[in-house]
C-alpha cells in the first residue's frame, strides 16, 4: 500500500501475508489490480483437480 504514493502510475498485485478479510481493503486501493494468496487453494484441491472449488474460493 505504501508503494502507491510514489508509484501512482504503477499497478500492483500484492501477495504474501494477506488474509481473506484484508482482500477488500487491498482491492479498494486505486492501483491494486488483484491480490494473490496461497489460501485460495488447498493441496488436496490442487491434487484432485478441484478447479470449481478453487474458483469458488477465489470468488468468495
Amino acid at each position: 500500500r505504501a508503494m502507491g504514493g510514489p508509484f501512482a502510475e504503477a499497478a500492483f498485485c500484492p501477495t504474501g501475508g494477506i488474509s481473506r478479510a484484508e482482500v477488500p481493503d487491498y482491492l479498494a486501493e486505486p492501483n491494486v489490480r488483484c491480490v494473490g494468496a496461497s489460501w485460495l487453494a488447498s493441496r488436496s484441491q490442487i491434487s484432485q483437480a478441484d478447479w470449481s472449488g478453487i474458483e469458488a474460493s477465489a470468488k468468495a
